[in-house]
């Protein structure tokens, strides 16, 4: 019999659709297939085996039976292996698996049964039923923890108030698997690392990915949000252990952001300005005509500054003065009296729709990056993995999970290349009262800011408080080694625990306090909405100041 070529083959190494191997156990290759299927790991969920072997014959090379030479493969608790003894007619099937070789566990045998000619053998149940006891299996596991050093112990990352320097999104996976640990009897050796992403080449800062890339871990105690361009090296346990979502907090200033806002000319639809145009210009050639009859020098600029001085009025008095005016000719006083109601109505209507806006508008806050680029406040970040990802792996991490211009812009104009009065990375009880003072925008999750800001902040600070986002809230997961044996499992207890409501109990505890404006202290107009009208004004001002300039060098 020819040696085969395991490792080469892809039909052996696919990993996507289950592929049964019949192996004869008094084959002469046997321990070469293992050895070359150990190393390529494919005693899997993926590959069914199922060796015969004889009865007192274990073969014509090493003399050892398959149980024997199965204890020296890698095996772990997703195997799939039935070892079928032939004897009397008869063959006696045992269920051959192990909980972890390389944590140095020993081979784990079930009786399943015996099959013969005519006999119905009952079907397998689900594998895992009959492997819930891990025997205090020892997994290497990766979590967390930011901030000042700390004594590890695991009360800091499963406790249910807030812990400096651990994030939401590593309590809740903590807790999840806690109960897991508890409930099927194995055990973690906890590493703790800096970062949760990272670039996964050997000589990088060490991440939790990078860490179960190159299979120093089995699994992250925390959890990760899902990006296709981190796939590629790592598995995903499909069952959402938790959520993420970071946002800037900041006080709304007073003075508008960014861009003024120009609602002035949004109560009248742009058909009922053009109809005032038409109606001012048919009152200003009525009048120019009128005032031509009586041979007066400058009928036509007249006319125009008078139906401009009418329709500029803020109350109807004046209109009234100057309607009733000595003039003789009967078309000048109704063509005054006409523009002068019609800018009296237009005018009522026209501020009672823009004070209606002016009270009733949002407050000024940050909407786009952009908008926060144009500000002055000075960013602030809480010290933790993802945000020293987003400050030194340029073009690798982003916030939004995908490649995003205007965050290089934020990073370069307001973070990198800017003048700094305070230090950039920030507690979050320290970034809640640089908050407080109205100069500063603090990054953080809103579950850390609101520890503080709903004991701290009154009720006229919780009305100014605006926040915009940077992470999206998206829900994040546990994750394994790629093609770990233990993710099939891990899916299938956590969707378990979800199913039977402890991922909202825990979910719940960690929730925290949002805090919220009660409506009852005003809020002031800030000038970005006002600015528009002053502009208008102040334009209004300077042309009359230039047609008094032009009227006194005529007369001279």
């Amino acid at each position: 019999m020819t040696r085969p070529s395991i490792g080469g083959d892809t039909l052996h190494t696919q990993w996507y659709l289950p592929l049964g191997v019949l192996i004869d156990g008094s084959c002469g290759n046997v321990d070469f297939i293992f050895e070359e299927a150990s190393k390529g790991g494919l005693f899997d969920a993926s590959h069914i085996w199922l060796i015969i072997e004889n009865a007192g014959s274990y073969g014509n090379v090493s003399g050892m039976s398959i149980e024997s030479r199965l204890q020296r493969a890698n095996l772990s608790v997703d195997a799939d292996i039935v070892v079928a003894q032939y004897n009397d007619n008869e063959y006696i099937l045992t269920d051959i698996f192990n909980f972890g070789k390389i944590q140095g566990n020993k081979l784990e045998r079930k009786y399943l049964g015996v099959w013969r000619n005519g006999l119905h053998f009952p079907p397998f149940q689900f594998k895992y039923y009959d492997r819930w006891d891990f025997h205090n299996l020892t997994l290497r596991a990766v979590t967390v923890i930011l901030g000042e050093d700390k004594i590890f112990s695991e009360e800091i990352i499963t406790s249910s108030h807030y812990t400096n320097g651990v994030s939401k999104f590593t309590k809740e996976p903590a807790n999840l698997l806690k109960i897991l640990r508890s409930v099927h009897n194995f055990r973690f050796n906890y590493t703790v690392a800096g970062r949760w992403i990272g670039p996964t080449g050997r000589s990088s800062t060490p991440s939790v990915c990078s860490m179960l890339y190159w299979q120093e871990q089995d699994i992250s105690y925390t959890s990760i949000r899902m990006v296709s361009n981190w796939s590629q090296g790592i598995d995903f346990i499909q069952t959402p252990a938790s959520y993420l979502g970071t946002k800037f907090f900041y006080l709304i200033p007073n003075k508008g952001i960014g861009s003024y806002e120009n609602r002035f000319l949004s109560p009248l639809s742009p058909g009922a300005w053009w109809c005032t145009l038409a109606a001012a210009i048919a009152c200003s050639t009525v009048l120019a005509a009128s005032v031509s009859l009586e041979r007066k020098p400058f009928s036509g600029l007249y006319a125009m500054l008078s139906i401009i001085s009418i329709m500029s009025q803020q109350v109807f008095d004046e209109g009234v003065t100057v309607a009733n005016s000595n003039i003789s000719s009967q078309s000048r006083q109704v063509t005054l009296a006409v523009a002068g109601l019609t800018s009296v109505l237009l005018y009522n209507y026209y501020t009672s729709s823009v004070v209606s806006w002016l009270l009733n508008a949002a407050a000024p806050t940050l909407s786009t990056i952009d908008e926060l680029i144009d500000s002055d406040f000075e960013l602030i970040f809480e010290d933790i993995g993802y945000t020293r990802g987003w400050l030194e792996d340029v073009g690798f991490y982003y916030y939004s999970g995908y490649k995003n211009t205007k965050e290089d812009e934020l990073r370069e104009k307001k973070v990198q290349n800017v003048k700094r009065i305070t230090p950039m990375f920030q507690s979050v009880r320290e970034g809640v009262e640089l908050i407080r003072t109205g100069g500063y925008a603090y990054h953080t999750e809103p579950y850390n800011a609101y520890q503080y800001i709903s004991r701290t902040f009154h009720d006229t600070e919780n009305c100014r408080l605006g926040s915009l986002p940077m992470m999206p809230m998206v829900p994040t997961y546990v994750v394994v080694q790629k093609h770990s044996p233990y993710k099939e499992f891990f899916d299938w207890s956590l969707l378990r625990l979800k199913e039977r409501g402890f991922t909202s109990v825990i979910k719940s505890r960690l929730a925290g306090v949002e805090s919220r404006c009660s409506g009852s202290s005003p809020r002031a107009l800030a000038l970005g909405q006002a600015a528009p009208a002053f502009t208008v004004l102040l334009h209004g001002l300077l042309a009359a100041v230039l047609v008094l300039l032009l009227e006194i060098l005529s007369h001279r």
